[in-house]
């Protein structure tokens, strides 16, 4: 390709060290498939597997009239310093879920911020390159003679159906492969089936999709799998923020999976409400391998406070429901939050390393920008700027140490561990060990 009119870069970088869930944008995959519809040039660069400086000499040679950056909290250093290297070189603009959540960090470093959903906006930016007239697209903040311009919100549809399939040629499909394999034994790429999500728990980050419910066709989720199937990967990671959230359509769709005797296996994310061991039963069918579920707490309590809308009752008997089925069951955790009192700590640490998960993950509360959460500790932040690439650091002034957050997590990988080798008696009593230590930190 001699020329781009558009260059879609993605600011992930490969750790060097150590084994990382990172997987590419579906998000510029949509970007990319609607501007191509639309007639633009395209290149979508992957920084993950690349250096700067390779990255920066492709899209010079490209000459792009548009650079779209996507940007999600643990790339912001990433996303800035990129926006520095090509300020001036195009029109740059940035999307993604820190953006949409918290446009003014990116207004000085971007000329437009996109808020929400891309697709729609990225073409109508396009038909504005002429007149420079983005007060008239949705979905857009930026600057213009010192003064903020935000326009209204796009409004997302509930019908998918005119969303073309993600295109996914020009990624770095052998890299991400052989990755994958070389440190989780498959080869993995993201599918999103649905969008949104109708729950309102504090904590959670929904500024692109929100509350609006949608969904594909099964046909066009069977489509993408072969297409993934024939890129060579093994296994699709379901990137849906609530994958199971439709009963009847989740069985429909795991029924067609099955029926298309699809060369992949599968995993998803799923409340622990609106689920059954039949439909459990079901996926395994499918190809599903394990399934996530954000259970947060032990503590009904706590679970009240992040408007979670379940019980540690409902958590527990989910998760038997869907081991018993075959299918391996994943726990995300999060400690310190608001309303945690010493004794749900304990009870969360207790509660998640006896429930029978393959993974574990425990994080520090973690207040992400535009969140309900945010707002009610935003007065309460620790000294300094809250920097949200860093894991498991406690970002605002708490009843708890963040020596006594991370205790409890070691705490509780290590009882789960134990357990999950079939060490019970070496978990028993390291957990009885270290009951009186997590109760004497402050």
């Amino acid at each position: 390709m001699d020329r781009a009119d558009v260059v879609l870069v993605y600011p992930q970088r490969a750790p060097r060290k150590g084994r990382h869930w990172i997987m590419p944008s579906l998000g510029l995959m949509y970007l990319s498939a609607a501007l191509r519809r639309a007639g633009y040039s395209v290149r979508h660069i992957d920084h993950t597997f690349r250096e700067r400086a390779d990255v920066l000499a492709e899209i010079e040679s490209l000459r792009p009239a548009v650079i779209g950056v996507y940007c999600m909290i643990t790339m912001q250093d990433e996303a800035f310093s990129l926006a520095e290297d090509l300020r001036g070189k195009a029109l740059l603009v940035v999307g993604g879920p820190y953006p949409s959540g918290e446009v003014e960090p990116f207004l000085d470093r971007f000329d437009l911020v996109g808020i929400g959903e891309g697709e729609e906006t990225i073409v109508e930016i396009m038909e504005h390159l002429e007149d420079r007239r983005f007060e008239e697209v949705d979905g857009l903040a930026f600057r213009r003679d010192g003064e903020v311009i935000k326009t209204p919100p796009r409004v997302r549809k509930k019908d998918m159906s005119s969303l073309p399939l993600p295109y996914r040629a020009d990624l770095p499909n052998r890299d991400y492969i052989a990755y994958w394999r070389r440190h989780w034994k498959q080869g993995t790429t993201p599918l999103m089936s649905t969008r949104g999500c109708p729950f309102r728990c504090e904590f959670c980050h929904k500024s692109v999709f929100g509350d609006l419910y949608s969904q594909r066709s099964t046909e066009s989720v069977i489509a993408e799998m072969r297409e993934i199937a024939e890129l060579g990967y093994d296994h699709v990671w379901m990137s849906d923020d609530l994958f199971t959230l439709n009963y009847h359509r989740t069985m429909e769709l795991a029924r067609a999976i099955e029926e298309a005797r699809l060369p992949l296996t599968w995993e998803c994310l799923s409340r622990v409400s609106r689920v059954d061991y039949e439909l459990f039963a079901q996926m395994k069918r499918a190809g599903c391998k394990r399934v996530f579920f954000g259970i947060e707490s032990g503590d009904e309590g706590v679970l009240k406070q992040m408007a979670k809308g379940i019980t540690p009752e409902q958590s527990r008997a989910t998760v038997e429901a869907c081991t018993r089925a075959g299918i391996k069951a994943a726990g995300f955790f999060m400690v310190g939050y608001l309303g945690e009192t010493p004794e749900s700590l304990m009870r969360t640490i207790r509660f998640s390393s006896h429930l029978p998960l393959d993974y574990v993950s425990y994080t520090v509360a973690y207040p992400l920008p535009g969140t309900k959460f945010y707002a009610k500790v935003k007065e309460r932040r620790a000294e300094g700027e809250w920097h949200f690439a860093r894991h498991n650091r406690l970002l605002f002034n708490s009843e708890f140490s963040e020596r006594k957050l991370r205790f409890a997590i070691l705490k509780g990988a290590v009882q789960h561990r134990l357990r999950r080798a079939h060490l019970r008696p070496i978990a028993s009593a390291f957990e009885l060990a270290t009951d009186p230590v997590l109760r004497a930190l402050r």
